[in-house]
């Protein structure tokens, strides 16, 4: 097969974008699309006894996990955290406009009047337009970006960021009859990169820290699924595909970045091993 004989996608479309037009592509796309899905580890990543602040990472794990989350919180350290979640509705082509998409994208919100802001309640919302971000849930719903769902959270807390990845609502997300979802894989999105779990946990910190700061030498636990991107001025720290079970790794690499900082302020900061 050359091609999707369902959205048109090519084989050249595929290999200049690396994006799929639906969840169809993978009928004829194969390995080539999967083998990009994020794998998961199988414990929760944690700072290897020969790291710095090893000491400290270990008197942190043995306090009440939302009391070291807090801990964290009153030092007031300049990291910004992002909670992102994306998915497309059942039988859509990615991110083509069609009133079916439309009828999905409305029915989703007249569900939810009570939690979406800035919207008249009661009343049939108008057509959504591609790429508009709508309040929803104190974070913001942006529509056509890539998959026509995407939901994401911006916090300075991770008590608070915490307390968002145990909402009830999320599981709205997770209605595998609703939206592209195929076994083996999970949630179907136009990149493979955001397909499993289709969620993506990052922390964003200034770049002077990562450069002659607290955080110079650290080395990110790429082979944990982490992975680190350089913004103008910030550093961002990712994890994609992590799901439910396995939040618990990308709060622990935070934490010890927290710990790293904490303690570097306080003098105690020792230089990595080679």
């Amino acid at each position: 097969m050359d091609g999707c004989i369902y959205c048109g996608l090519s084989l050249l479309d595929w290999k200049n974008r690396g994006k799929i037009g639906c969840a169809h592509c993978i009928q004829f796309l194969g390995e080539e699309y999967t083998k990009f899905i994020p794998i998961q580890a199988p414990p929760d990543w944690e700072p290897p006894s020969h790291f710095t602040a090893i000491d400290a990472w270990e008197k942190f794990k043995k306090t009440n996990w939302e009391e070291g989350l807090s801990y964290i919180d009153s030092h007031r350290l300049p990291f910004t955290y992002r909670f992102r979640i994306a998915r497309n509705p059942k039988h859509s082509t990615y991110t083509k406009r069609t009133e079916k998409t439309d009828r999905f994208l409305n029915s989703f919100l007249e569900e939810n009047d009570s939690q979406t802001e800035d919207l008249n309640s009661g009343k049939k919302h108008p057509i959504l337009e591609l790429k508009q971000r709508i309040p929803w849930n104190s974070g913001t719903l942006v529509m056509g970006d890539e998959d026509h769902i995407r939901w994401e959270y911006v916090t300075d807390s991770l008590l608070e960021l915490n307390s968002i990845l145990k909402s009830d609502f999320l599981t709205k997300f997770e209605a595998e009859d609703k939206f592209d979802f195929q076994k083996g894989i999970g949630f179907i999105n136009s990149c493979p990169t955001n397909s499993g779990f289709g969620d993506k946990l990052s922390v964003s910190i200034p770049a002077r820290l990562a450069d002659s700061g607290e955080l110079k030498d650290f080395r990110l636990p790429t082979d944990w699924g982490f992975y680190r991107e350089e913004l103008k001025g910030r550093l961002v720290f990712f994890r994609k595909n992590f799901g439910p079970n396995r939040k618990n790794s990308f709060f622990n690499l935070v934490s010890y970045l927290a710990l790293l900082v904490i303690s570097g302020k306080d003098g105690t900061k020792a230089s990595f091993a080679p």
